[in-house]
């Protein structure tokens, strides 16, 4: 029995992991959107969410080391004004409503961020595992609009 649920188990895993892959693999670029503002405003501000997941791992282990946290901060928070930059603008308006689900995914990152910053400090819980659905649907959603997969 014990055997059973240990492949079953396993066979579990295993879809999951191949199911999530394209997800997280580099995004592709359909023929036409390549020099478009859309994919530099995507990478960007995946990167963004890359950096808050690794922020937000050092809150973990509290107490959080208040030097490492603040690195960390400052460095999410950097990214996060880089995807800023880049999601202006737009030449098409898929385009550019691709960037505004960016944008509004940056923004729940930097409310993420702001609430992580509290709990570092001890002075409140943080719910930024409940924020990541929504940061994630709205780089979902600019993905598509910009003509990713």
């Amino acid at each position: 029995m014990r055997k059973l649920l240990i492949v079953a188990a396993a066979i579990a895993l295993a879809v999951w992991y191949l199911r999530k892959a394209p997800k997280d693999a580099t995004p592709t670029v359909s023929a036409g959107v390549a020099m478009s503002p859309g994919p530099g405003c995507l990478m960007a501000a995946e990167s963004a969410n890359s950096s808050l997941a690794e922020a937000t791992r050092l809150l973990l282990s509290m107490p959080v080391d208040s030097s490492k946290w603040s690195d960390a901060e400052s460095r999410v928070s950097s990214a996060i004004s880089s995807a800023e930059s880049a999601c202006t603008g737009g030449t098409t308006d898929a385009e550019r409503t691709g960037m505004e689900d960016a944008r509004a995914a940056l923004s729940l990152m930097r409310a993420t961020l702001a609430e992580g910053a509290h709990a570092a400090l001890g002075a409140g819980g943080f719910q930024g595992a409940m924020r990541q659905e929504g940061i994630d649907n709205r780089l979902s959603a600019a993905r598509g609009k910009f003509g990713l997969r």
